[in-house]
């Protein structure tokens, strides 16, 4: 792959070794196994706002694995509410299955994990699908494309999804980050039709949190580009959240402080 020369980001830095890119791409594949929930902050890129559904400004994401997530607005208002963990169980679910629905496809079911602990090998998931309020959230949650599901054979940089230019480790808000600046390969395929990660014919700066594998920060290095900057602020994981932070409450009881409307029919009054 032939790479316009450019100075480097991090000079003093060696060059990333085999083992140094072992590692980012393991911690890259790494972000769904590596914590319970998360709880970050953000400000909505422009390009992404939607102002309709008060998604805009700085919001404050709270994620419990794949099954729920919440949004605040800098008030504390809650602006998005989703989850899955009341979808329908019952008895039409369960007769509706057939014998084959039940049956795992041949292919790998769990992660296969390096010495460190960091996902070397990983199975097909389902991704996030509707959950998250804002689509480019999935991509940065989840930064596995920029190392594909396993590692290239023989670890060739040829065969993998990106290229490592330069790799260092840093801090990002206060906490431990690996910093990659990567281009993209012939075989990378961004999760997100309209959202790469490492938008092609670029360099790109990526960060990754050395906790969770979240993607923290996504720029590209490239002059003149107009490809909005991105910045997560992990607050927090590991937490305990509650099933009704991720649900819209119930009413049980009349507000009897509102006035009941009254309806007169047309012939009211008449003898």
């Amino acid at each position: 792959m032939t790479q316009p020369a450019a100075p480097p980001l991090f000079p003093g830095h060696p060059l990333p070794d085999s083992a140094a890119r072992r590692h980012v791409r393991a911690l890259a594949r790494s972000a769904p196994w590596l914590s319970t929930s998360v709880r970050i902050s953000f400000q909505v890129p422009q390009e992404f706002q939607d102002p309709a559904r008060g998604l805009e400004g700085r919001l404050e994401l709270i994620l419990r694995q794949r099954e729920a997530a919440a949004a605040f607005d800098e008030a504390g208002r809650p602006v998005y509410q989703r989850e899955h963990f009341t979808a329908d169980r019952g008895r039409d679910y369960v007769a509706t299955a057939s014998a084959s629905s039940w049956k795992l496809p041949a292919g790998l079911t769990s992660p296969v994990f390096t010495s460190d602990r960091l996902v070397l090998r990983r199975p097909e998931i389902a991704g996030f699908g509707d959950l998250l309020p804002l689509p480019f959230l999935s991509a940065m949650l989840d930064p596995f494309e920029i190392a594909g599901a396993e590692p290239a054979s023989l670890d060739l940089a040829f065969d993998h999804p990106t290229y490592i230019h330069e790799l260092a480790e840093t801090e990002f808000a206060g906490r431990p980050a690996l910093a990659a600046v990567l281009s993209a390969g012939y075989s990378y395929r961004p999760c997100l039709a309209d959202f790469a990660l490492v938008p092609p014919e670029t360099r790109t700066l990526v960060m990754l949190d050395a906790d969770t594998g979240i993607c923290v920060h996504r720029r590209v290095l490239d002059a003149g580009s107009r490809i909005p900057e991105i910045s997560l602020q992990v607050l927090a994981h590991d937490e305990y959240y509650i099933d009704s932070l991720f649900t819209a409450p119930a009413p049980t009881l009349t507000d009897v402080r509102a006035p009941i409307p009254w309806e007169l029919r047309k012939d009211a009054g008449r003898g």
